[in-house]
């Protein structure tokens, strides 16, 4: 064979066992995402599939709103809600709390499929395993709540379809829990009162009141017109005519002072440097003004300081690093003393302090979203290593150069037997 011949790489032959597999791999997966499917999966844990019929016999609750009217009225007013409360031993209010968490998790239309587990509804109630394990007792003695899946450890192929549903490890899935609203509860528990219609606001009433006022104007000037042909000039005594209109004297002022050139001044404050001033009277009391905030507000404003990147807290954080810095010591808010002198004018005061530090450079808050960003930044850049990676080890190319360093191998070690043949 000539040197100058091309040399084709030749495919190896397929390979049975290994499309096998992947053919078993394929159909497990197809089943697994049928039984997500199947089992109404949901959220960011798998939880047990519910059998048909097991909501048969619950009625659905009437709403989240009339559910919790519908509890506090059996456990305050009924003799069967308040022996089970003193059974269980367990507050009025502390077993609504409870319930009100359950009825976050649930299903708006049917208050069914509460998968949310014990932790949960410990941390969105506030209080302890123990007391939530009452208030189902409850809820189950009154017949508003059921159980309708026990939770457990997950068997083998649940776990594999739960790492098929949310892509983690889960060992164990919660009970299933629904709330009803039994016929004797809707009963016994009152109707809602209707809400009130309320009066329209005094803006709008004074709004009507003046239209009402123009057109019974416009209505006498027209008639007026009509008996009196020559007033349709609309001269200075006409009814219709402006002269006749109520005089203002603070409108009369405002275009005097507009025709005479004066200045308005726009005095509003931007929502950032309110805010900023609010934060910073909370954190600094000793810079809070004996009268309205809007002086601590017009002392951010002189210093310059950009509220737009520097919060209350930013500014705090660099006065309390001025005051380490100079030796100095925070005066007290009640007394204004600090041992050496006293702070008679807050505002002063903090003028005084904000115009010897320098806000022109970037803030904490922006520092610190600098920072994240850059580390959001390379967890994606690592994320996308990581699907790259993957995806050249899920290649035809890296399976075939797989089953060729595995052939070598196995050739390797039949050499090497005793018995085998050598070289």
């Amino acid at each position: 064979m000539s040197s100058d011949t091309p040399v084709h790489a030749v495919d190896p032959a397929p390979d049975p066992e290994w499309a096998a597999l992947v053919d078993a791999a394929h159909r497990n997966v197809s089943e697994l995402e049928q039984f997500n499917r199947a089992s109404r999966q949901r959220g960011s844990s798998w939880a047990l599939p519910v059998a048909d019929g097991a909501y048969r016999d619950i009625p659905v609750w009437s709403g989240k709103g009339a559910w919790l009217r519908q509890l506090r009225h059996a456990v305050t007013n009924t003799e069967t809600g308040r022996a089970a409360v003193k059974q269980r031993r367990i507050g009025v209010e502390t077993i609504v709390a409870v319930a009100a968490a359950h009825a976050r998790f649930a299903d708006s239309t049917t208050g069914r499929d509460i998968t949310a587990a014990v932790a949960t509804i410990e941390r969105a109630a506030g209080v302890s395993e123990s007391v939530v394990q009452r208030a189902r007792r409850v809820l189950r003695d009154l017949g508003m709540g059921y159980e309708v899946v026990r939770g457990r450890q997950l068997q083998s192929r649940e776990f594999m379809a739960a790492e098929l549903h949310h892509g983690g490890h889960q060992r164990g899935a919660a009970s299933v829990w629904a709330l009803s609203s039994p016929r004797w509860i809707i009963e016994a528990a009152p109707r809602p009162v209707a809400a009130q219609r309320r009066s329209p606001a005094r803006s709008v009433h004074r709004a009507q009141t003046h239209q009402q006022r123009r057109q019974r104007q416009q209505a006498a000037g027209r008639k007026a017109e009509a008996a009196n042909p020559q007033l349709s000039g609309r001269d200075t005594l006409s009814l219709g005519s402006p002269v006749l209109e109520k005089f203002s004297r603070k409108r009369e002022l405002t275009k005097r002072a507009t025709h005479a050139g004066a200045i308005t001044t726009n005095t509003h404050r931007p929502l950032h440097t309110q805010r900023a001033a609010a934060q910073l009277a909370r954190l600094a009391p000793a810079l809070t003004p004996d009268g309205h905030i809007g002086q601590l507000i017009d002392v951010l404003v002189r210093t310059g300081i950009d509220t737009t990147r520097w919060t209350g807290r930013d500014i705090a954080d660099a006065l309390t690093r001025d005051t380490q810095n100079r030796g100095w010591t925070w005066p007290d808010a009640k007394s204004w003393n600090t041992g050496g002198y006293s702070v008679q004018n807050p505002v002063r005061y903090a003028h005084m302090r904000l115009s010897r530090i320098d806000f022109t450079g970037p803030s904490p808050s922006q520092q610190r979203a600098g920072i994240d960003a850059q580390r959001r930044a390379e967890q994606a850049a690592r994320a996308t290593e990581g699907a790259e990676a993957r995806s050249r080890a899920a290649s035809a190319e890296h399976r075939a150069a797989m089953r060729a360093n595995w052939r070598t191998l196995a050739t390797a070690a039949s050499t090497t037997r005793p018995g085998g043949i050598h070289e």
